[in-house]
């Protein structure tokens, strides 16, 4: 995926283009703030050039500047004990980074930081910056993590493949994956969905919907690969669908009722 990219990008990151890239610029950043240059380790999975990371007991601070589109370095601070994260957010400015994480250092708690911040937020959905609601859940989808709910890999990965697909919400539940037009509810599905029909294959359903009552749903595709899934879900993408707005899906007018004696005219 895009933002797992392990290249680091001068144009974006130049304080990064130097031998020991994310983690030496974080330590070079709070030595220039006064701060204790305490050692970082590296993320697994990715290359220490643009991740990094530190553990505080249970607790961890990580560090992230894979984002390729704009420059970002991404927080996740996962709590001591509980919900294993508590505190997700970006900047564009190092020193901020800096900041927040001599903070935690010093042992604030993840109220704290995000009364200090309020860059910080709950889930990284909330945290994500404006326009970037999808992307995220995406990347979070793909690279599943475990502050989401996660449908099957397989076929995550081929409705992502499908350029009409990307651009709509994930919303795996119950073993089925929708792609919404909105990313908080009211929701809005367009799209078929993609059910499992119960033997590691899969069925393509145009279900019928809230807002078009009306329309009867019916099966396109039963007992398909992922990918042939995918590629039939995408086939079925009506016309003016996506990208997925931020937020809940406007509410349409109501639909009128046909009162018997009603003339036309």
């Amino acid at each position: 995926m895009p933002e797992r990219s392990s290249e680091v990008l001068p144009e974006l990151y130049p304080e990064l283009d130097t031998p020991g890239g994310l983690k030496e610029a974080l330590a070079r950043e709070a030595v220039r703030r006064g701060h204790r240059a305490e050692p970082l380790d590296p993320v697994e999975g990715y290359d220490p050039a643009v991740a990094a990371c530190c553990a505080r007991g249970e607790a961890r601070f990580a560090v992230y500047a894979t984002n390729a589109d704009e420059r970002e370095f991404r927080i996740e601070i996962s709590a001591d004990s509980g919900w294993p994260w508590g505190a997700f957010g970006s900047s564009g400015d190092l020193a901020v980074v800096d900041a927040i994480l001599h903070a935690w250092r010093e042992g604030a708690s993840i109220g704290q930081l995000r009364r200090e911040w309020t860059l910080l937020a709950a889930t990284p959905l909330e945290a994500a910056p404006p326009g970037r609601v999808v992307s995220t859940a995406w990347r979070l989808t793909l690279e599943r993590s475990p502050v989401i709910r996660l449908g099957d890999a397989e076929l995550a990965e081929a409705l992502y493949a499908q350029p009409a697909l990307r651009v709509l919400f994930p919303f795996p539940s119950h073993g089925e994956f929708s792609l919404l037009s909105s990313t908080a509810d009211p929701f809005y599905e367009q799209v078929p969905r993609v059910v499992p029909s119960g033997d590691g294959l899969w069925n393509v359903v145009l279900l019928r919907s809230l807002w078009s009552p009306h329309v009867p749903s019916r099966v396109l595709g039963s007992r398909l690969g992922a990918r042939e899934a995918a590629a039939l879900v995408a086939a079925n993408v009506p016309p003016g669908c996506g990208p997925a707005i931020e937020g809940g899906w406007p509410q349409p007018p109501p639909i009128k009722t046909p009162v018997v004696g009603d003339i036309d005219g």
